[in-house]
Protein backbone atom coordinates (compact mmCIF):
# COMPACT_ATOMS: atom_id res chain seq x y z
CA UNK A 1 0.00 0.00 0.00
CA UNK A 2 1.32 2.91 -1.18
CA UNK A 3 1.85 5.48 2.01
CA UNK A 4 1.76 8.95 -0.46
CA UNK A 5 -1.42 11.23 1.10
CA UNK A 6 -1.78 14.62 3.10
CA UNK A 7 -2.11 14.28 7.03
CA UNK A 8 -2.76 17.09 9.76
CA UNK A 9 -2.42 16.67 13.08
CA UNK A 10 -3.21 19.69 15.41
CA UNK A 11 -3.05 18.11 18.98
CA UNK A 12 -1.88 19.78 22.08
CA UNK A 13 -0.05 17.01 24.41
CA UNK A 14 -2.51 16.23 26.92
CA UNK A 15 -3.97 12.62 26.56
CA UNK A 16 -2.18 9.02 25.26
CA UNK A 17 -2.22 6.99 22.87
CA UNK A 18 -1.54 2.85 22.25
CA UNK A 19 -0.93 1.21 18.65
CA UNK A 20 0.13 -1.37 16.46
CA UNK A 21 1.21 -0.45 12.87
CA UNK A 22 1.91 -3.16 10.21
CA UNK A 23 5.41 -1.07 9.19
CA UNK A 24 8.33 -1.40 11.05
CA UNK A 25 9.13 2.11 11.40
CA UNK A 26 5.69 2.03 13.71
CA UNK A 27 5.97 1.09 17.47
CA UNK A 28 5.45 -1.72 18.49
CA UNK A 29 5.21 -2.89 14.65
CA UNK A 30 3.97 -6.77 13.70
CA UNK A 31 3.97 -6.62 9.59
CA UNK A 32 1.08 -9.77 9.76
CA UNK A 33 -1.66 -7.15 9.44
CA UNK A 34 -0.80 -6.41 6.18
CA UNK A 35 -2.05 -9.89 5.36
CA UNK A 36 -6.09 -9.00 7.28
CA UNK A 37 -5.94 -5.83 5.89
CA UNK A 38 -4.82 -3.53 8.56
CA UNK A 39 -2.86 -1.01 8.41
CA UNK A 40 -2.64 0.20 11.79
CA UNK A 41 -4.77 -0.02 15.07
CA UNK A 42 -5.21 1.34 18.58
CA UNK A 43 -6.74 3.39 21.82
CA UNK A 44 -6.46 6.56 22.35
CA UNK A 45 -7.78 9.37 25.03
CA UNK A 46 -7.81 13.16 23.66
CA UNK A 47 -8.15 15.44 26.67
CA UNK A 48 -7.12 18.98 25.14
CA UNK A 49 -7.67 20.24 21.10
CA UNK A 50 -7.69 17.35 19.11
CA UNK A 51 -7.91 17.29 15.12
CA UNK A 52 -6.93 15.14 12.71
CA UNK A 53 -7.21 15.60 9.03
CA UNK A 54 -6.20 13.55 6.08
CA UNK A 55 -6.24 14.20 1.89
CA UNK A 56 -6.33 11.29 -0.46
CA UNK A 57 -5.81 8.75 2.83
CA UNK A 58 -5.68 5.26 1.13
CA UNK A 59 -7.12 4.01 3.99
CA UNK A 60 -10.33 3.90 6.12
CA UNK A 61 -10.59 5.44 9.43
CA UNK A 62 -12.94 3.67 11.72
CA UNK A 63 -13.48 5.25 14.98
CA UNK A 64 -15.32 3.21 17.64
CA UNK A 65 -16.25 5.96 20.22
CA UNK A 66 -16.02 4.61 24.31
CA UNK A 67 -16.49 8.01 25.95
CA UNK A 68 -16.49 11.66 25.58
CA UNK A 69 -17.74 13.02 22.18
CA UNK A 70 -16.27 14.46 18.28
CA UNK A 71 -17.52 15.13 15.43
CA UNK A 72 -16.34 13.72 11.73
CA UNK A 73 -15.90 16.61 9.59
CA UNK A 74 -15.43 16.78 5.74
CA UNK A 75 -15.68 20.46 3.62
CA UNK A 76 -18.25 22.03 5.36
CA UNK A 77 -20.08 19.02 6.65
CA UNK A 78 -20.00 17.95 10.11
CA UNK A 79 -21.10 14.36 11.72
CA UNK A 80 -21.49 14.59 15.93
CA UNK A 81 -20.73 10.81 17.32
CA UNK A 82 -20.56 10.07 20.88
CA UNK A 83 -20.26 7.01 23.24
CA UNK A 84 -21.75 3.65 22.06
CA UNK A 85 -21.05 4.92 18.05
CA UNK A 86 -19.18 4.52 15.10
CA UNK A 87 -17.61 7.28 12.92
CA UNK A 88 -16.76 5.76 9.76
CA UNK A 89 -14.60 8.02 7.32
CA UNK A 90 -13.98 5.85 4.06
CA UNK A 91 -10.90 6.34 2.22
CA UNK A 92 -9.50 8.97 -0.43
CA UNK A 93 -10.87 11.81 0.13
CA UNK A 94 -10.27 15.42 2.43
CA UNK A 95 -11.95 14.02 5.69
CA UNK A 96 -11.11 14.40 9.45
CA UNK A 97 -12.10 14.66 13.31
CA UNK A 98 -11.92 16.43 16.33
CA UNK A 99 -12.76 16.41 19.98
CA UNK A 100 -15.94 18.02 20.83
CA UNK A 101 -17.51 18.90 24.53
CA UNK A 102 -15.63 18.59 27.72
CA UNK A 103 -15.05 15.16 28.93
CA UNK A 104 -11.95 13.11 26.98
CA UNK A 105 -12.53 11.52 24.14
CA UNK A 106 -11.67 7.84 23.95
CA UNK A 107 -11.38 6.03 21.40
CA UNK A 108 -10.54 2.27 19.38
CA UNK A 109 -9.31 2.94 16.16
CA UNK A 110 -7.99 1.14 12.85
CA UNK A 111 -7.16 2.28 9.81
CA UNK A 112 -8.16 -0.24 6.90
CA UNK A 113 -6.25 -0.56 4.08
CA UNK A 114 -8.48 0.03 0.65
CA UNK A 115 -8.34 -3.47 -0.62
CA UNK A 116 -11.55 -5.81 -1.97
CA UNK A 117 -12.25 -7.40 1.78
CA UNK A 118 -13.17 -3.79 3.03
CA UNK A 119 -14.69 -2.74 -0.07
CA UNK A 120 -18.21 -3.12 1.74
CA UNK A 121 -17.18 0.17 3.54
CA UNK A 122 -16.80 2.76 0.88
CA UNK A 123 -19.34 5.15 0.71
CA UNK A 124 -19.38 8.81 -0.98
CA UNK A 125 -19.40 10.86 2.56
CA UNK A 126 -18.51 9.93 6.01
CA UNK A 127 -21.31 8.61 8.37
CA UNK A 128 -21.93 7.63 11.83
CA UNK A 129 -23.72 4.87 13.07
CA UNK A 130 -24.72 2.51 16.16
CA UNK A 131 -22.15 -0.23 17.57
CA UNK A 132 -22.17 -1.84 20.40
CA UNK A 133 -18.85 -3.34 19.90
CA UNK A 134 -15.88 -0.88 20.95
CA UNK A 135 -15.72 -1.96 24.63
CA UNK A 136 -14.72 -5.75 23.30
CA UNK A 137 -12.49 -4.50 20.58
CA UNK A 138 -10.68 -2.21 22.68
CA UNK A 139 -10.08 -4.97 25.03
CA UNK A 140 -9.07 -7.05 21.94
CA UNK A 141 -6.45 -4.45 20.47
CA UNK A 142 -5.06 -3.89 24.00
CA UNK A 143 -4.20 -7.20 24.46
CA UNK A 144 -2.91 -7.28 20.72
CA UNK A 145 -0.76 -4.14 21.74
CA UNK A 146 0.77 -5.60 24.73
CA UNK A 147 1.97 -9.06 22.78
CA UNK A 148 3.14 -6.69 19.67
CA UNK A 149 5.57 -4.58 22.21
CA UNK A 150 6.37 -8.49 23.84
CA UNK A 151 7.31 -9.95 20.11
CA UNK A 152 9.41 -6.95 19.36
CA UNK A 153 11.16 -7.24 22.41
CA UNK A 154 12.14 -10.76 21.40
CA UNK A 155 10.60 -12.28 24.36
CA UNK A 156 10.59 -15.68 23.72
CA UNK A 157 6.99 -16.68 24.08
CA UNK A 158 4.24 -14.36 22.76
CA UNK A 159 0.10 -14.71 21.80
CA UNK A 160 0.62 -12.07 19.42
CA UNK A 161 -0.69 -14.22 16.54
CA UNK A 162 -3.48 -15.66 18.48
CA UNK A 163 -4.06 -12.00 19.56
CA UNK A 164 -4.18 -10.73 16.14
CA UNK A 165 -6.71 -13.46 14.77
CA UNK A 166 -8.59 -12.46 17.67
CA UNK A 167 -8.65 -8.81 17.38
CA UNK A 168 -9.67 -9.86 13.08
CA UNK A 169 -12.92 -12.16 14.50
CA UNK A 170 -13.65 -9.36 16.73
CA UNK A 171 -13.54 -6.41 13.96
CA UNK A 172 -15.15 -8.84 11.48
CA UNK A 173 -17.98 -8.81 13.83
CA UNK A 174 -18.44 -5.57 14.61
CA UNK A 175 -18.33 -4.16 10.82
CA UNK A 176 -19.56 -7.21 9.43
CA UNK A 177 -17.27 -10.02 6.63
CA UNK A 178 -16.38 -8.34 3.19
CA UNK A 179 -19.44 -9.59 0.58
CA UNK A 180 -16.08 -9.51 -2.23
CA UNK A 181 -14.29 -11.68 0.48
CA UNK A 182 -15.08 -15.53 0.24
CA UNK A 183 -16.56 -16.62 3.92
CA UNK A 184 -14.50 -19.45 5.43
CA UNK A 185 -16.61 -22.36 4.45
CA UNK A 186 -15.56 -21.03 0.53
CA UNK A 187 -11.78 -20.15 1.48
CA UNK A 188 -11.74 -23.81 3.25
CA UNK A 189 -13.19 -25.46 0.30
CA UNK A 190 -10.81 -23.82 -2.09
CA UNK A 191 -7.76 -24.71 0.24
CA UNK A 192 -8.74 -28.86 -0.08
CA UNK A 193 -9.28 -28.87 -3.75
CA UNK A 194 -5.78 -27.19 -4.10
CA UNK A 195 -4.27 -29.98 -1.65
CA UNK A 196 -6.42 -32.60 -3.44
CA UNK A 197 -4.57 -32.03 -7.28
CA UNK A 198 -1.20 -31.91 -5.44
CA UNK A 199 -1.52 -35.15 -2.95
CA UNK A 200 1.95 -36.54 -3.10
CA UNK A 201 3.13 -33.19 -1.37
CA UNK A 202 3.42 -33.17 1.82
CA UNK A 203 1.02 -30.80 3.67
CA UNK A 204 1.92 -30.21 7.12
CA UNK A 205 -0.74 -27.97 9.77
CA UNK A 206 2.11 -25.21 9.18
CA UNK A 207 1.64 -25.09 5.51
CA UNK A 208 -1.80 -25.07 5.09
CA UNK A 209 -2.52 -22.44 7.73
CA UNK A 210 -0.34 -19.94 5.83
CA UNK A 211 -2.04 -20.62 2.52
CA UNK A 212 -5.00 -18.77 4.44
CA UNK A 213 -2.70 -16.61 5.76
CA UNK A 214 -3.65 -17.43 9.96
CA UNK A 215 -2.45 -19.84 12.34
CA UNK A 216 -2.32 -23.27 12.88
CA UNK A 217 -4.82 -23.19 15.86
CA UNK A 218 -7.15 -20.76 14.10
CA UNK A 219 -7.15 -22.84 11.08
CA UNK A 220 -7.90 -26.22 13.18
CA UNK A 221 -10.44 -24.22 15.00
CA UNK A 222 -12.37 -23.17 11.46
CA UNK A 223 -11.60 -26.98 10.09
CA UNK A 224 -13.58 -28.64 13.07
CA UNK A 225 -16.20 -25.65 12.63
CA UNK A 226 -16.80 -26.02 9.15
CA UNK A 227 -15.69 -29.82 7.82
CA UNK A 228 -16.02 -31.31 11.19
CA UNK A 229 -13.19 -32.80 11.04
CA UNK A 230 -9.26 -31.24 12.12
CA UNK A 231 -6.76 -30.08 8.79
CA UNK A 232 -5.28 -33.05 8.65
CA UNK A 233 -7.58 -35.46 9.03
CA UNK A 234 -9.27 -33.71 5.66
CA UNK A 235 -6.11 -34.38 4.16
CA UNK A 236 -6.30 -38.48 5.22
CA UNK A 237 -9.73 -38.87 3.95
CA UNK A 238 -8.85 -36.90 0.62
CA UNK A 239 -5.53 -39.45 0.03
CA UNK A 240 -7.94 -42.56 1.10
CA UNK A 241 -10.88 -41.41 -1.51
CA UNK A 242 -7.88 -40.71 -4.16
CA UNK A 243 -6.18 -43.83 -3.61
CA UNK A 244 -9.35 -46.07 -3.77
CA UNK A 245 -9.96 -44.50 -7.14
CA UNK A 246 -6.56 -44.79 -8.57
CA UNK A 247 -6.74 -48.48 -7.80
CA UNK A 248 -10.00 -48.95 -9.10
CA UNK A 249 -8.51 -47.84 -12.40
CA UNK A 250 -5.67 -50.70 -12.28
CA UNK A 251 -2.71 -48.65 -11.06
CA UNK A 252 -0.42 -51.26 -8.76
CA UNK A 253 -0.51 -50.38 -4.99
CA UNK A 254 3.29 -49.47 -4.94
CA UNK A 255 2.23 -46.54 -7.52
CA UNK A 256 -0.80 -45.32 -5.80
CA UNK A 257 0.70 -44.88 -2.44
CA UNK A 258 3.52 -42.54 -4.16
CA UNK A 259 0.85 -40.24 -5.79
CA UNK A 260 -1.46 -40.40 -2.81
CA UNK A 261 1.87 -38.89 -0.77
CA UNK A 262 3.08 -42.05 1.07
CA UNK A 263 6.61 -43.29 1.12
CA UNK A 264 6.11 -46.47 2.02
CA UNK A 265 3.78 -48.90 0.31
CA UNK A 266 3.54 -51.05 4.19
CA UNK A 267 2.34 -47.69 5.92
CA UNK A 268 0.41 -46.73 2.72
CA UNK A 269 -1.45 -50.21 3.33
CA UNK A 270 -1.99 -49.81 6.85
CA UNK A 271 -3.68 -46.69 6.59
CA UNK A 272 -5.83 -47.84 3.60
CA UNK A 273 -7.18 -50.51 5.91
CA UNK A 274 -7.89 -48.86 8.60
CA UNK A 275 -9.93 -46.32 7.09
CA UNK A 276 -11.84 -48.70 4.11
CA UNK A 277 -11.72 -52.21 6.40
CA UNK A 278 -9.84 -54.12 3.51
CA UNK A 279 -5.99 -53.91 1.80
CA UNK A 280 -5.60 -51.72 -1.35
CA UNK A 281 -4.99 -55.16 -3.11
CA UNK A 282 -8.75 -56.24 -2.75
CA UNK A 283 -11.06 -54.57 -5.08
CA UNK A 284 -12.63 -51.25 -3.69
CA UNK A 285 -15.69 -52.17 -4.89
CA UNK A 286 -16.16 -55.28 -2.42
CA UNK A 287 -16.49 -53.34 0.53
CA UNK A 288 -18.41 -50.54 1.58
CA UNK A 289 -16.30 -47.75 3.30
CA UNK A 290 -16.34 -46.46 6.73
CA UNK A 291 -16.21 -42.98 8.83
CA UNK A 292 -12.18 -42.30 9.30
CA UNK A 293 -10.53 -43.36 12.58
CA UNK A 294 -7.34 -41.38 11.94
CA UNK A 295 -5.15 -38.60 10.85
CA UNK A 296 -2.76 -38.85 7.94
Amino acid sequence: MALIYYERFDCDDQGWNRLVGAHVFHQPSHPPMRERGLFMCGISEARGHTEIERIDANFHVLLFCLGGSGELFEGDHTWPFQAGELAMQPARGQRGFRRTGDEPMHLVWFLLRDEPRWAHLNAAHCYVKPNPHGWALHDAVSMYQREAQYSNDRQSYTLVMPALELLCQQLERAVGPSEASPGWPQQLQALFNAVARELARDWPLDTLASQLHISPAHLHRLCLQHLGMPPGQQVFVLRMQKARELLASGLPVGKVASLVGYQEVASFSRRFRQYFGYSPSQSPHQKPSRAPTEGS
